[in-house]
C-alpha cells in the first residue's frame, strides 16, 4: 500500500479516509466473515463491518513501516482486534471457539488436580482426544482472545507446546523469568525478516490457518509453511543464544 495514502490520511486530507476504506473493504469483510461463523442472527454482519472499518482506520493512524510487517498484516490484526472487542462486549463470541476453549480449560484443571502439577501438552491432547494441530488451534484461539491488544511485538507469546506449562506461574521468581522470556521473544520476533515476521504474527497472533495466511499475503500455502519453518529456526537460534543454548 502506498505510504502517501497513509500520510495523507494522517494529515487529515479530505476524502482520503474513504479511499483507504474502499481499498481495504474486502479485507474487513474477510475478517468479519471469518469471525462471524455461528453468531446468533441478532448480530448483524454489517454492524461488525463498521467496527472493522474503525479498526482499519486505527491501523492507518498507528502503522509504523519501520517495524517490518506490511500494512495489510498490521491492518488484519487491528481489524480483528476491534471486532473481537465488540463481540466480547456483546458476549457473543463464536460458540465453537468459546466451547473449545472452555473444554480445554476444564480438561487442564481436572488434570492439574489429578496429577498435582501442570499437565503437559500431550496429556491435555490425549484427554481431549485432539490431534496436535487441533489442540494448537485451540491454544491460538485462547491466546487470541487474551492477547490481541498487547501489540504486534508480543504476538506469539504462550501458544507453543514448548511454553505450555509455564504460563500460570505464581512464584515471583518464576513470574519474573516468564516476563523476561516474553520480552526476549518479542525482541526476537521484531528482528525477523519482514515476511517471516508477518507469517508468525498471522499464524500465532491472528490464529489464521496456513491457507488463510497465503490468501492474505498472496502466496501459496506450501510457501507459507516454508516461511513459518524458517521463522521458527531463526527464533530458536536467536533465543538459544540468549539462553545459552
Amino acid at each position: 500500500m502506498s505510504t502517501d495514502l497513509l500520510e495523507a490520511y494522517r494529515a487529515g486530507v479530505p476524502d482520503v479516509a474513504d479511499e483507504l476504506v474502499k481499498r481495504h473493504l474486502p479485507l474487513v469483510r474477510r475478517v468479519v466473515g471469518r469471525l462471524a461463523v455461528q453468531l446468533p442472527p441478532n448480530v448483524g454482519r454489517e454492524d461488525l463491518e463498521e467496527i472493522g472499518i474503525l479498526g482499519l482506520l486505527h491501523a492507518a493512524r498507528n502503522f509504523d513501516a519501520t517495524r517490518g510487517a506490511s500494512f495489510r498484516t498490521f491492518a488484519w490484526i487491528a481489524i480483528q482486534g476491534a471486532v473481537l472487542d465488540e463481540l466480547r462486549r456483546l458476549d457473543v463470541l463464536p460458540r465453537g471457539r468459546r466451547d473449545s476453549v472452555k473444554a480445554y480449560e476444564s480438561a487442564r484443571t481436572e488434570l492439574t488436580v489429578r496429577l498435582g502439577r501442570e499437565p503437559t501438552f500431550l496429556e491435555v491432547q490425549e484427554a481431549l482426544g485432539l490431534s496436535a494441530p487441533e489442540l494448537e488451534a485451540v491454544l491460538r484461539s485462547r491466546s487470541l482472545a487474551e492477547n490481541h491488544q498487547k501489540g504486534v511485538g508480543e504476538a506469539c507469546t504462550g501458544v507453543s507446546p514448548e511454553s505450555f506449562a509455564g504460563d500460570a506461574a505464581e512464584d515471583p521468581a518464576q513470574v519474573a523469568q516468564v516476563n523476561e522470556a516474553k520480552e526476549l521473544l518479542a525482541e526476537a520476533i521484531d528482528a525477523l525478516p519482514r515476511r517471516e515476521k508477518e507469517v508468525v504474527l498471522l499464524y500465532y497472533h491472528a490464529g489464521l490457518l496456513l491457507k488463510e495466511i497465503g490468501q492474505v499475503l498472496d502466496i501459496t500455502e506450501s510457501r507459507v509453511s516454508q516461511i513459518l519453518q524458517h521463522a521458527l529456526v531463526l527464533l530458536n537460534h536467536r533465543l538459544g543464544r540468549k539462553f545459552g543454548g
